[in-house]
């Protein structure tokens, strides 16, 4: 591979990379953070819930809220529940704290919070916090007052009564809000029931109804004295990833991501009962085995449909990202055979001395091969180099200045040296010859066309030059002439494509190079697009930006490698000495001052190296060459005597002349020179646990995949399940 392709390949797979990145980073922050943001969340939300030995629950909550602005100013947060006669009777004991900023709630009556203005509401209802019955409505709710209104306890199975009670609490106004922090402490009763064998119950911090939800929820659940990890059960209902841990104590902490509204957290325990226990609802039989294998039923379900989820998830995932895969590796299996092909298979002559075989627009396009990063366009090369050709076979002179500078002069019989006498014995014309040049169509060019011996690409740009002489008509125009008659000129494109295809079928004939890479260049094409493809949809359509990051950007970085690393042409025998010439001549002229057996200086071989020099590019190299080799070029006297048969070396040496006295005519005239870092978390997070969750159950043991251990009196370290709901409480909550 060449050190130039291989140097603008990795820049251009770089910058691909780069900026697909940025899309990838912005469609996958706008897709965590969308526009449908619930107006009401929660940052996060800690539970503890302590059972006591009657069976009744302690329970504080931590909640977290964000706020987002709407029309109206929030007011109060609430928390709503279902009593129900055999599993949870009444909420007692309730304080309500603001933890951001220290105060403490008093109860109170409940208070709408469209009858008050701000400062209404912030001086009579903030601040305080009240529990209603809200069976009938939510918008009229009736008092509720723990002790009067709790429901009689009923044993499970038999016909239960059911309330819905709110416990709400009302803050200042608040037009929008980052981050609220309130605990809610209270009070469980008649949460447990007692069995023969076991005590059980369920907890049901939020039901399939809260509508709020929580990017992150923590929980601990505790036993009572003396009942530990060893005759203990503890499981977690929730169909939002999750994991759980059992503590010495029998403690079970457990962890909710990203829990959405809809979603339900169910936690079901169960204790062997002591001789001593107190719980007020008793229930004969047994119930410890018909509670695990309800809960090994519902796990194994749970964990078949989580695997079955998962495992499609992946082939969603795998399908792209392996027709990527393989397409990138073919098409850097064909970059690396062009670049093979490419490969020069001789050592490159270090220089050459003489004019290539070959006109100078085949020259213009061959060096573009030989050596990348050659200056200029190769169109532009090709034009100049063929028109200095012209010059120095007779068919067309040029003369510094502007064509009117001439008015009465015959240029098709003047000489150089008279010219150039005429231009430095006047000021103005100094100037003029500074930024114009004037063409002269020779009269050879009528009489004696075919002596000229002019190459097929010189042949079709003097028609071109004929042309604009007959627009103009005169056989004498400068380039600002030449242009002025050429704008409007609706067939000149045809004339300029005759010359264009002149230069490619020269170029052609030469047999010089073969097509190569035309098929890693289409695969390493496709593999781009099924990269783009990739990250499309692991951002937008399944919300995965770390497997864009991880997947679809490699594989796009090699892609576009293996695209611009390829040659578009190999050199053939032939081209390789031809190549050799090109490229050995344009290290000669840039080094030529160097060379002690250059010999007396070569009017006609020097016009020659300019027109080459002009093909590669290098003419003001080849300039500073031919004065440090002739510092006498310097001396107009000189010059006149010795350079002035040849029309492109008198005028370039007399540049330098005119430029040591302030002026600056010649050739050159002609032609110039959520936030960031928790996305990319949580997309890392849910990617790892479903690749968990596709393992086979066997061979997930132990791990954050789902399981349970059978061993140790049930203990139960795992991530939770999505079995059945419907425990005491059906929490969900909300502001407004």
């Amino acid at each position: 591979m060449g050190s130039h392709r291989t140097a603008r390949a990795v820049i251009a797979a770089a910058v691909v990379t780069a900026i697909t990145a940025a899309v990838v980073l912005i469609m996958g922050f706008a897709w965590s953070s969308g526009g449908d943001r619930a107006q009401v969340s929660y940052n996060a939300v800690d539970m503890r819930a302590q059972m006591l030995d009657n069976g009744d629950l302690r329970i504080t909550q931590t909640f977290d809220y964000r706020l987002e602005s709407r029309g109206t100013p929030w007011r109060q947060m609430f928390q709503q529940y279902t009593l129900s006669s055999d599993r949870l009777t009444t909420i007692s004991d309730i304080s309500v704290t603001d933890l951001t900023t220290g105060r403490t709630y008093t109860q109170d009556t409940v208070h709408s919070p469209s009858g008050y203005g701000d400062a209404g509401w912030d001086s009579e209802c903030a601040g305080r916090w009240y529990i209603a019955d809200i069976t009938q409505s939510e918008s009229h709710p009736d008092p509720f007052d723990p002790e009067l209104d709790a429901l009689t306890a009923t044993a499970v199975g038999e016909p239960a009564q059911t309330k819905d009670v709110e416990i709400g609490w009302n803050i200042p106004s608040t037009r929008s809000a980052k981050s609220m922090r309130f605990e809610l402490a209270m009070t469980w009763h008649g949460v447990a029931t007692a069995y023969d064998d076991v005590v059980a119950l369920e907890w049901e911090p939020f039901s399939a109804l809260n509508s709020t939800p929580a990017a992150r929820v923590t929980g601990t659940f505790t036993f009572p004295k003396g009942i530990g990890e060893s005759n203990s059960w503890a499981w977690l209902h929730t169909g939002a990833a999750s994991e759980t841990t059992r503590l010495d104590d029998g403690s079970l902490q457990f962890t909710v991501t990203d829990l959405p509204g809809g979603e339900y957290i169910n936690v079901v325990v169960m204790a062997e009962r002591q001789p001593t226990s107190a719980v007020s609802r008793e229930q004969a039989g047994r119930m410890k085995q018909r509670i695990l294998e309800q809960e090994r039923q519902e796990a194994r379900i749970a964990s078949n449909a989580r695997q079955r989820e998962a495992r499609g998830r992946l082939v969603i995932w795998l399908i792209p990202a392996v027709l990527a895969l393989l397409l990138v590796v073919v098409a850097l299996i064909g970059a690396k055979r062009a670049c093979a092909q490419g490969r020069r298979h001789t050592e490159a002559l270090e220089y050459w001395r003489e004019p290539p075989d070959m006109s100078p627009a085949a020259a213009a396009a061959l060096i573009t091969d030989v050596m990348p990063g050659i200056q200029g366009s190769r169109d532009d090369r090709q034009m100049t180099s063929t028109l200095l050709s012209l010059v120095t076979k007779g068919a067309v002179a040029i003369y510094p200045g502007s064509a009117a500078g001439y008015r009465g002069l015959d240029l098709s019989r003047a000489d150089c040296v008279s010219i150039g006498q005429l231009i430095a014995s006047d000021p103005r014309r100094e100037a003029d010859a500074a930024g114009m040049c004037t063409l002269v169509i020779m009269p050879r060019v009528y009489t004696d066309r075919a002596g000229l011996q002019l190459c097929r690409s010189e042949s079709a740009l003097l028609d071109v030059l004929l042309r604009a002489s007959e627009r103009i008509g005169l056989p004498v125009f400068d380039f600002g002439q030449m242009q002025a008659a050429l704008k409007d000129w609706r067939q000149g494109y045809a004339w300029l494509r005759g010359f264009e295809d002149a230069c490619n079928a020269e170029y052609q004939a030469l047999h010089a190079t073969v097509p190569v890479g035309v098929g890693a260049r289409m695969l390493g094409g496709a593999a781009m697009i099924a990269s783009w493809l990739t990250a499309f949809i692991y951002t937008a359509a399944v919300g995965q930006v770390a497997l864009a990051l991880v997947i679809s950007l490699p594989l796009l970085f090699a892609a576009t490698f293996a695209a611009q690393v390829s040659p578009r042409q190999a050199f053939t025998a032939q081209g390789e000495a031809y190549a050799d010439q090109v490229g050995g001549l344009m290290r000669y002229m840039e080094d030529f001052s160097e060379f002690g057996d250059r010999g007396v200086f070569d009017t006609v071989l020097w016009g020659r190296y300019m027109v080459y020099a002009a093909a590669f590019g290098i003419s003001d190299k080849l300039m500073e060459q031919m004065e440090r080799a002739y510092p006498q070029l310097a001396d107009p006297e000189w010059a006149n005597v010795h350079a002035s048969n040849d029309g492109l070396v008198y005028w370039s040496a007399r540049r330098r002349a005119m430029r040591a006295r302030g002026g600056a005519f010649g050739m050159h005239g002609m032609h110039a020179g959520g936030s960031f870092s928790s996305m990319v978390s949580n997309s890392f997070s849910s990617v790892g646990s479903t690749i968990r969750d596709a393992m086979p159950q066997s061979s997930s043991s132990g791990s954050r995949s789902g399981s349970r251990s059978s061993g140790g009196g049930g203990s139960f370290r795992s991530g939770g399940f999505k079995g059945h709901s419907g425990g005491s409480g059906g929490g969900r909550g909300g502001a407004r």
